[in-house]
């Protein structure tokens, strides 16, 4: 189901989300990923954070073709398929680079208004996967920015308050 995005004078995109419990697995969890995917499509954008649809929790989704290539413990075996998360939960950043680079952002909740954004050009984050897989990756350029921005949105902090 396409949800509404939440705009820029909502409380909720003001402050910090919940963490999804451990053992989080549940049929509201799938329809609230389904419902962010749904949402994010029609929306043709990079990223989705729960706040954003409404939901005060710690998750994201990317669309599945910017969803990077991970090993994690479960898989280290090259016969084994690597994951290709599009969806975090409980993201937090590990490491940054020390180099940063500005570049224009938009925001699904702020519609009509781009601005020059400074970001680390390299991150590195873990998450889980809504099989509560868990995993890191690390990234550079546009699909880093992306994980700041979204990250961003959990703590409570929009782009054009950076």
């Amino acid at each position: 189901m396409i949800r509404k995005v939440v705009q820029d004078q909502n409380p909720i995109l003001h402050k910090k989300t919940l963490p999804i419990a451990k053992g989080f697995r549940s049929r509201t969890l799938e329809k609230l990923i389904e419902d962010m995917k749904d949402t994010l499509r029609k929306q043709d954008g990079l990223g989705l954070a729960g706040p954003q649809i409404g939901e005060s929790l710690s998750i994201f989704v990317i669309p599945d073709r910017l969803a990077p290539e991970v090993r994690t413990p479960y898989a280290p075996f090259s016969f084994l398929k690597p994951l290709h998360p599009a969806v975090f939960i409980n993201p937090e950043v590990l490491t940054r680079s020390k180099t940063k680079e500005i570049m224009e952002e938009g925001c699904l909740s702020i519609h009509g208004i781009f601005k020059e954004t400074s970001r680390f050009l390299e991150v590195k984050i873990k998450a889980q996967d809504e099989l509560g897989r868990k995993f890191s990756v690390k990234t550079k350029g546009l699909l880093a920015r992306v994980f700041q921005h979204e990250i961003d949105h959990l703590n409570g902090i929009l782009f054009i308050e950076r």
